[in-house]
């Protein structure tokens, strides 16, 4: 019974972040770093809670994006080109019910291959020596700094910067404090908390703040009816762009550090590409479906990296690193792989909350859209102030309000100069990991020892191509 009541807290809770116009799942788990400690006497039922936030918050997201032209997350940006039209020429509902559907269905497909398999998976971690997972890291931050964003320069700029900041504290090897100047405070280094909020959280909620809200209105109770099934036979209609973009979710889940929006958006492009005799940008319907196809795929994937190697699958995924780490779990490790239990959990809540979130939305989505027209100055209050309430929790005092100070400025310079924040934090929460295996690289390997190695050689070959692919085909998607 505490399970199912924890999922329903969590999916609920999930649902209502995903509403808010730029918030999103990443705000909704940084949030939980006030309450996590709860969930002390059971942190079973504290990774239930946060697979089931996930999972709601992704499928609340298109809410925001459909109705107001206000992704509720990047990852939601994608469907808005199409979706917000729709809204506008009176098939709001239509449009939400095609996109909570596909989002939905592809979820519990690609959840179901995800985390029955994940078990199995673990498997693969008996082939990754100190090389290969060295080379594991440097194509997670290959993805994340050139594949997601067209500026190559300023990701390796934000990569090095975030390899600073997370070598900042104690070193290990003398266990003396380093770039600390001076500040005690920075003794055990910066915290993941505060560093998330201001380079993610703060920075949305501030351009959500400041952006318009031009509403869209949904349709009378008897076309209401209408259109919820005229969305459910648009999935059917157009299932073909809805499996195309969940593949593509998928695939881009499991690459480490990815993503956020570049699922959703090479799912869109894709489905642009796939259909060049149509219009897209006005109300089509297949805008809708294809990139909504990648989104919980893409969230269930995500948790392959960052289970077994303890590498984010994503922004999100990077939060859920600190948080089970507060319950006591250690992901990338050979314990954590073993423990049945916590696999069971993560399928119980991502799953069920899945489920529970597609049921809730078709059904009441005309009840459930009214949250996205409350004005946003009743909620941004109330949002700042508990997302600083748990970022103070490490000391409460003035050091805590400058550290958050100093990275939401931070993140708010880079979102407007287009440096990689993904990048940055992918590098802070790796910075100790590269650090220890690059020290074993140079004294434990040769490169005649190397180059004996073929899956060493295949994933550094992967990063090469990712870094001259980004150098003469720059990408078009600039996600900051």
């Amino acid at each position: 019974m505490s399970a199912i009541l924890t999922l329903l807290a969590g999916t609920f809770y999930g649902l209502i972040i995903g509403l808010i116009p730029s918030a999103g799942a990443t705000t909704g788990l940084v949030a939980m770093f006030g309450f996590i400690s709860y969930f002390g006497f059971d942190p079973y039922l504290g990774v239930i809670f946060c697979m089931a936030v996930v999972a709601s918050s992704t499928t609340g997201d298109t809410y925001a994006g459909i109705l107001l032209g206000i992704p509720g997350a990047n990852s939601a940006a994608a469907t808005m080109v199409d979706g917000y039209p729709l809204a506008q020429q009176g098939r709001a509902t239509e449009a939400l019910t095609a996109a909570i559907t596909t989002s939905t269905l592809n979820g519990l497909f690609w959840g179901t291959l995800t985390f029955a398999l994940l078990p199995q998976y673990a498997k693969l971690i008996m082939y990754f020596g100190i090389p290969e997972l060295w080379a594991f890291i440097l194509l997670s931050l290959a993805c994340v700094g050139f594949v997601s964003n067209r500026f190559w320069f300023r990701s390796i700029i934000a990569i090095c910067v975030g390899i600073g900041i997370g070598l900042i504290g104690t070193d290990p090897e003398t266990n003396m404090d380093r770039f600390t100047m001076g500040w005690e405070y920075l003794g055990d280094g910066v915290q993941l908390m505060p560093l998330v909020a201001g380079l993610f959280a703060f920075p949305e909620i501030i351009a959500g703040w400041r952006r318009g809200n031009s509403i869209a209105t949904l349709s009378g109770e008897e076309t209401h009816t209408h259109q919820t099934w005229e969305g459910i036979k648009a999935v059917w209609k157009y299932k073909w762009d809805a499996l195309r973009g969940g593949a593509i979710g998928a695939f881009v889940g499991f690459l480490p550090g990815l993503g956020g929006a570049m699922g959703d958006w090479m799912s869109y492009g894709s489905t642009v590409a796939s259909h060049p005799e149509e219009e897209f940008g006005n109300g089509n319907m297949r805008g809708v479906v294809g990139p909504e196809g990648s989104n919980n795929a893409q969230k269930a994937t995500s948790m392959i990296p960052t289970v077994l190697f303890g590498i984010p699958g994503a922004s999100f995924a990077a939060v859920l690193l600190g948080l089970f780490a507060y319950l006591g779990f250690e992901l990338g490790t050979q314990e954590i792989a073993a423990d049945i239990k916590f696999f069971d959990s993560l399928t119980f809540g991502f799953m069920w909350a899945t489920v529970i979130t597609g049921i809730l939305c078709v059904a009441f989505n005309k009840q459930i859209a009214k949250i996205t027209y409350v004005p946003y100055i009743y909620y941004f209050p109330l949002l700042v102030g508990f997302i600083i309430w748990a970022c103070v929790q490490y000391t409460g005092g003035w050091q805590d309000y400058a550290i958050l100070g100093i990275t939401t400025c931070l993140g708010l310079f880079m979102k407007k100069y287009k440096f990689s924040r993904p990048a940055l934090l992918m590098a802070f929460i790796l910075a100790m990991k590269i650090e220890a295996l690059s020290l074993q690289m140079w004294f434990i390997y040769s490169v005649d020892t190397l180059v004996t190695r073929p899956l060493f050689l295949g994933i550094m070959s992967v990063v090469i191509m990712l870094l001259v692919f980004s150098i003469v085909k720059r990408s078009k998607l600039e996600y900051a």
